[in-house]
């Protein structure tokens, strides 16, 4: 169950949507939206379809604040 009162800035939320995109897409390979997105989204209140993203989440949090943003060489690949 997801539970947090804890506040980011919306620069960090951004950060970390980045962070936690690019290691789903690690883990996955997956590239199609709607695939990432089922897993995340609630299927009962405060439960993702996959409990997993929240701790992506967290992890994404910690790294944005440990790490600062991401670089832009690890998105864009030439």
């Amino acid at each position: 169950m997801i539970s947090s009162e804890k506040l980011i800035t919306e620069k960090e939320g951004y950060e970390a949507m980045l962070y936690m995109l690019r290691y789903y897409y690690e883990l996955t390979g997956e590239t199609d939206l709607t695939d990432i997105l089922s897993g995340g989204e609630y299927i009962t209140e405060n439960n993702p379809g996959d409990p997993a993203f929240w701790y992506y989440w967290l992890d994404a949090i910690e790294k944005v604040r440990q790490e600062g943003p991401p670089s832009l060489k690890k998105f864009y690949k030439p």
